[in-house]
């Protein structure tokens, strides 16, 4: 059993009634066309006919001067030996519009109303034939009169009509097949017009289903092949897709988050609160003291740390961070970065050294806190991933539009299938190192708004090169 509602009820009526007012037109159309095909026909036959004999009878010198009797008697005389003449019903009327004969030979003294007889007697030069049906029979006719003259006045008319049964019946046959062909043509064309309503409807029912199960929370949902086109719907299915699979990496993003911030949240709080509890003891030595204060204070930095790189994160996020724009001198910037991580790397046993290929590096303009950070962090990502005695090089390069730093450590390295996740959000090839995952996305979003861009190359067991590049000038004047 076949259900019209909604949508699908909509354009299947839309169809049927564009369909129908199509089908009407043309056949109305169409009939109107043979009906008048036919009847112009006839209404040529009759005007040739009257034509004829006004031209014979009326205007000819041979019988201009015959008598009104006379050339009745012609005229029946050639219509009884004529067989183009012998298709038409004859009768001749006097001036008074009296039926006096008609092709039969009988003679009647019927008075003759029609239309055709009265402009004929009265001198109207526009012959025109006129439809009837006969009183008698009702039989559809159509008829011509054409006025009689003698000595150059009307004595009466001759009248010409030719039955339009077999025409009717023509018209009505072809108008039936016409009729019974657009029935079959709408049949067809709604069972097309169903079929079509269903390639549009079935794709927007698997949709609705789709975005239900969006709507419960179900992501990981995949939306069945969808019988369509290469067309809007097509597009929207496929924007359906993006946006679940979107929905489920931003799911996954936060269940990440939460894990990661969780984890690193609990590890200091737990470290300076159990410190905070030891130095509330008796009896505790200076070293202690001195060892959990250290603690405290270590753990309190790494605690402003995750803070601050949430904090950007959210602003990277929402596109609220604008650079302070300044002149900058970058071999200034290096070597005070390398200064402020050099007690953390000599803790270590690394070695952390600055390479300069041109010692007259150009200032450039950026912002001096935002790219310290970049540097910073790509830093301290390798002195958690380098191993005691090993070493960080910085090398640092121009030419006329960019700045490149290469930050290259022989430290863990990164498996080739992670590498382009590196620079995802909450990222981390181990979970057991400290650290949010956030630090290489946030300096890859700064180094984006500088107008450049960042390369990672890694080997697992080898080291790791971290590579960006930053326009020279920001802005054309500063």
């Amino acid at each position: 059993m076949i259900h019209f509602y909604g949508l699908k009820k909509r354009v299947i009526k839309n169809f049927f009634i564009i369909i129908i007012i199509t089908i009407l037109l043309f056949e109305s159309m169409f009939i109107l066309y043979i009906r008048n095909y036919y009847y112009d026909y006839v209404k040529q036959t009759l005007n040739n006919q009257a034509y004829y004999t006004k031209l014979i009878y009326n205007t000819s010198s041979n019988v201009d001067n015959a008598s009104f009797e006379t050339k009745i008697k012609n005229i029946m005389d050639k219509q009884a030996v004529d067989e183009k003449s012998k298709n038409f019903a004859i009768q001749i009327i006097d001036k008074d519009r009296r039926l006096i004969l008609d092709q039969y030979g009988f003679k009647s003294n019927k008075i003759l109303e029609y239309e055709d007889v009265k402009k004929a007697l009265d001198g109207d030069n526009n012959l025109t034939p006129y439809m009837y049906k006969t009183e008698e029979t009702k039989e559809h006719v159509m008829s011509i009169s054409v006025p009689i003259k003698a000595n150059n006045k009307i004595q009466g008319a001759v009248r010409y009509t030719l039955s339009l049964s077999q025409i009717d019946g023509v018209i009505f046959k072809v108008s039936t097949w016409v009729l019974f062909a657009g029935i079959v043509i709408l049949l067809i064309a709604i069972s097309l017009s169903i079929r079509f309503a269903n390639t549009i409807i079935k794709p927007i029912v698997e949709l609705k289903l789709f975005a239900n199960e969006l709507a419960h929370g179900n992501f990981s949902i995949k939306l069945n092949d969808i019988e369509t086109e290469d067309d809007e719907i097509r597009d929207l299915a496929n924007t359906f897709v993006y946006m679940a699979s979107e929905i489920d990496k931003s799911d996954k993003l936060k269940e990440e988050f939460i894990s990661s911030i969780s984890h690193e949240l609990r590890t200091p709080l737990t470290s300076i609160k159990g410190w905070s509890e030891t130095l509330s003891y008796d009896g505790i030595t200076k070293e202690e003291l001195d060892l959990g204060l250290n603690i405290i204070q270590d753990e309190t930095e790494r605690l402003i740390k995750l803070v601050e790189e949430l904090l950007d994160f959210s602003r990277l996020s929402s596109d609220r961070i604008k650079l302070k724009i300044e002149n900058v001198d970058i071999k200034y910037l290096v070597k005070s970065v390398i200064n402020q991580l050099i007690v953390k790397s000599r803790k270590k046993s690394i070695s952390l050294d600055a390479y300069f290929e041109d010692e007259n590096l150009i200032q450039i303009q950026g912002d001096k806190d935002r790219l310290r950070q970049v540097l910073i962090n790509l830093i301290q990502n390798s002195l958690k991933f380098t191993n005691e005695n090993g070493y960080i090089k910085l090398f640092i390069s121009q030419d006329d539009e960019f700045t490149f730093i290469k930050v290259a450590d022989n430290g863990e390295g990164i498996e080739k299938e992670n590498l382009k996740k590196v620079l995802d959000k909450f990222f981390q090839e181990d979970y057991n190192k400290a650290g949010s995952g956030l630090g290489l996305a946030i300096s890859n979003e700064i180094i984006k708004l500088h107008g450049g861009s960042m390369d990672i190359k890694s080997e697992k067991g080898v080291g790791t090169e971290m590579l960006f590049k930053i326009k020279n000038k920001h802005i054309e004047s500063i």
